[in-house]
């Protein structure tokens, strides 16, 4: 597959948030494909080029990497570097968890009805997991150094608070390939901001699972 390029519209509405002491402001997101649907999974990491204040950080607690239904729930999991994440198994069958992505390579074996023990994930990159038992199950952990990313819903839409400054923008989606994961682009936050992107390409659905390799 191609890596996908973005092409970007802006529309720009006034004042800060909340509290005018704040320069922090709301970004919105809207995405769709070459085809005008919506898109869900669309990761979005923005990287200050400039010194953020500590007390503007978000602070991301321990995530969640779930096994409903023989599936990883969510399909896309995004955390910032150094982030704890637990895997539960909420299945009545045994799942065995594994990822030999270079970002972070790991093992958890038999197991069911059970929360294994959490791993940290302390490099940032891509890393995607899978079950050894199955085959289809297929899931997808993005670990960002910068602590500001967000990802798509089912409508489409995704929405942040950022600090005021210029950004490096990264995007990644599960369809995306190529030798440029994260196509790059830089962006300045001065307002509170309305952004309307499109893929280059047509998104098909992927969920991560599929049925038709029997039930077991």
């Amino acid at each position: 597959m191609k890596t996908f390029l973005i092409a970007a519209s802006l529309f720009f509405s006034s004042g800060l948030l909340a509290n005018d002491s704040a320069p922090t402001y709301k970004f919105d997101i809207a995405l769709t494909d070459s085809n005008a649907n919506l898109v869900s999974n669309g990761v979005f990491i923005f990287e200050p080029l400039f010194d953020v204040e500590a007390n503007m950080v978000p602070h991301q607690q321990p995530a969640v990497m779930n096994q409903i239904n023989k599936q990883f729930v969510p399909h896309v999991l995004v955390v910032n570097t150094g982030t704890d994440i637990t895997f539960p198994n909420a299945d009545n069958l045994f799942h065995h968890v594994y990822s030999f992505s270079p970002t972070k390579q790991f093992e958890l074996k038999l197991y069911k009805e059970f929360t294994a023990e959490p791993l940290t994930f302390d490099a940032p990159g891509i890393v995607d997991i899978g079950c050894n038992i199955h085959d289809w199950m297929l899931g997808y952990i993005i670990v960002s150094d910068s602590p500001f990313f967000v990802k798509t819903e089912e409508n489409g839409t995704a929405s942040l608070k950022l600090p005021k400054g210029d950004y490096k923008l990264r995007f990644w989606h599960p369809e995306a390939n190529g030798d440029d994961v994260f196509p790059e682009k830089t962006i300045t936050v001065n307002d509170n901001t309305a952004v309307s992107w499109q893929i280059n390409a047509a998104i098909t659905s992927d969920d991560g699972f599929d049925s038709g390799f029997g039930d077991y």
